[in-house]
């Protein structure tokens, strides 16, 4: 159960993270912005 939690949480944090790279490209690339989408 514990090496359940732990995947889990990892598998998270690379999603979160890869998500942000490929958001910060798309802003560079396009002027797009998903975090200041979600601020509106």
């Amino acid at each position: 159960m514990g090496q359940t939690i732990v995947y889990v949480v990892v598998s998270v944090v690379i999603c979160v993270s890869f998500f942000a790279a490929v958001d910060h490209f798309l802003m560079d690339a396009q002027g797009l912005d998903f975090w200041y989408l979600l601020r509106k």
